[in-house]
Formats: structure tokens, sequence, C-alpha cells
């Protein structure tokens, strides 16, 4: 699919830094990562443990960031997609997906990060921030996160930022072809700052 230039590039002004880390900028999705995040997710590697098939397109990019770009993190019932950037170089590296529930005291998370960035720490850095933010900043309760049950990278990054493992679901989901196991994960605002402050 080949989409104007205008439409690709959206709106001239990015979206404001949402937060800044040592190595990262961390702010809302927009149309300027359209290239970088279908890049990344085409990665089998990264699709592997995803809902996602590593074949998608130009138009399902586009689509998918056009309905995200006008949406406020934090807004209730909504999901966010929360891009990371590298300081130095502005390279769109990965990517977090926030959906806060309609009573705004909780939230699930999801993460990707392109396969060349994998065990810099970058993950941790990305959603340790955004958890502080969510917590501290949002108000949040409670945050969850799901994984596949052979996504180790995935369920040692939770545990690694201090989420309990509150349950193990025995072939719960029909996933790419076959059933499959997932463990899920919950932190509470107080663990965090306790966790922080130790």
């Amino acid at each position: 699919m080949n989409l104007p230039k205008e439409q690709i590039q959206g709106n001239p002004l990015e979206p404001p830094v949402l937060i800044e880390t040592k190595r990262l900028i961390i702010r809302n999705i927009s149309l300027y990562e359209l290239d970088s995040f279908l890049q990344y997710r085409n990665e089998p590697e990264v699709a592997r443990y995803q809902s996602w098939e590593p074949n998608l397109d130009k138009a399902y990019g586009y689509n998918f960031i056009n309905n995200l770009v006008s949406k406020k993190i934090g807004d209730p019932g909504n999901w966010n997609q929360i891009v990371w950037k590298l300081k130095e170089t502005g390279q769109h590296i990965g990517d977090c997906a926030l959906f806060v529930t309609e009573d705004a005291k909780q939230a699930e998370i999801g993460y990707t990060l392109a396969t060349k960035f994998q065990k810099q720490g970058f993950a941790t850095e990305a959603v340790s921030a955004i958890i502080d933010f969510a917590f501290n900043k949002l108000n949040l309760h409670r945050i969850y996160a799901s994984c596949d049950c052979k996504n180790y990278s995935s369920f040692k990054l939770l545990e690694k930022l201090g989420f309990r493992r509150e349950g193990h679901y025995i072939e719960n989901i029909f996933f790419k072809g076959a059933w499959g196991d997932e463990f899920f994960y919950a932190l509470l605002k107080k663990e965090w700052n306790y966790k922080k402050h130790i």
C-alpha cells in the first residue's frame, strides 16, 4: 500500500515527551513510527509469543496507529501504545501497550522490543519508567500482565520489576494453531513504591 506522504507524517509536531530516562525518550505513538513499528513487529522472533503473525503490512500499521494517536495516555477504557526512542539517535526501538480500566484504578501492560536491542536493559528501563508513571502520575492501584509460559525473557522481566505470579493457566489460550499456557502477574502501587525505597 502506498500512502500519501502527508498521511504517513501526520501532524508535523511529534507528540510531547511523556517520560525521559537515562537512555530513552518515551511518548505516545505517532505515524512517524509507522515504518519502524512494522519493521520490528515483523521480526519472527519478536512476533513469536505475540498475537500477530510477522507479516503485517503498511495498511495494517497505518490503521493501527491512526486509531491510537488521538487517545490520551491514561484515559480509562482505552489502549495506548507508548514508544521508546533512543535519546542519542532518535531511533524507535520498542513500545509498551497500556490499557487503563474503566474505573481508572488498574491497568494491563504489555511490551515489545526489537531483537537488536534485547538483552541490553532497555525493556527494564522503559517498562520500569512506565510503571512508575502509571502508579505515581495516573494514580493507579494495580497493574497486571500475562505472558506465554515459554516466554522466559518476558516473565523474568516482570519478576525483576517486582510483579507477583498470581496464576498459571493451563491450555487456556488457543494460540497460533495450538493450545498454550500462560502466567498471570500483578503488582500493587504500594509494593512498587516500597521496592523503590529499599
